[in-house]
């Protein structure tokens, strides 16, 4: 199933590729969001790799939601994770594709075509980034941690995300707003981030990332400290999370639950 899994998102990733540099024409642009037909373009290859090999699994995907066969197997598809930034050219963009069975996320495959970065991972198998094992680093100094922020639509005001990520801003050597949740989610499985804070944001844009990061070694608790354990999917899922290399995860996390408490009281 791994290897289907990576063809789709090759295929994919080709088209999306191909694509990239051109001047897109978004089917809708809001304030904050934009529709490509690019991501149509992207899920129907994704759809038709999988349902070819796996008629009767049941597939979830951003365009058009779910497609339900057999309940034992299902797939929860990004086919492009990051629009904003392929419209705008910035080639921090991915393709997700995670297989969850049995209410348990088994593989999760993230592909970002522009970088030929394919990150994959099966659950107790390890992970892995174009063929190489890869693992967290083991950074202890947070004023040298490097980290991404990530939040769902519409979920904290700008007023609120300034006033809950200032303090990493100011106390960790960079934070990130990639708004490709995904790819983050590889980059701390493979040493290059040293955390995630996750705010409210929909599993399915993180569900392929979480298995690859998990496999990396990563330690991930919801905010209050609860190791992570996935539920079975639903749409509108959301989790907010922290993820770091371990070393740094009783710090990160006590500054995240000092700041939404302090959001909360403002």
């Amino acid at each position: 199933m791994l290897e289907i899994a990576k063809e789709a998102a090759s295929v994919a990733g080709a088209f999306l590729k191909e694509r990239f540099l051109e001047q897109l024409t978004p089917d809708e642009e809001l304030h904050n969001d934009v529709k490509l037909p690019e991501d149509k373009g992207s899920e129907q290859r994704i759809i038709e790799v999988l349902h070819r090999h796996f008629p009767t699994h049941t597939i979830f995907s951003e365009e058009i939601g779910m497609v339900s066969r057999d309940e034992e197997y299902l797939w929860i598809v990004d086919p492009l994770d990051g629009t904003n930034n392929y419209f705008i050219g910035h080639p921090y963009f991915s393709i997700s594709i995670a297989l969850q069975h049995k209410g348990e996320l088994a593989l999760g495959v993230v592909y970002n075509p522009v970088a030929g970065q394919m990150f994959w991972a099966e659950k107790g198998q390890g992970a892995f980034l174009n063929g190489k094992r890869i693992s967290i680093n083991n950074r202890t100094d947070l004023t040298r941690a490097a980290g991404t922020y990530i939040r769902g639509r519409e979920t904290v005001t700008r007023q609120e995300e300034l006033a809950f990520t200032e303090p990493f801003m100011l106390q960790t050597k960079r934070l990130l707003r990639n708004v490709a949740p995904a790819l983050d989610w590889c980059l701390l499985a493979n040493g290059w981030l040293d955390y995630i804070v996750m705010q409210r944001s929909g599993i399915m844009d993180v569900a392929a990332g979480i298995v690859i990061a998990s496999e990396a070694g990563a330690t991930i608790t919801d905010w209050q400290g609860e190791p992570y354990r996935h539920e079975p999917f639903f749409q509108d899922q959301t989790r907010s999370l922290v993820a770091t290399n371990g070393q740094l995860h009783d710090t990160i996390r006590a500054m995240t639950v000092e700041q939404h408490v302090a959001n909360v009281q403002r």
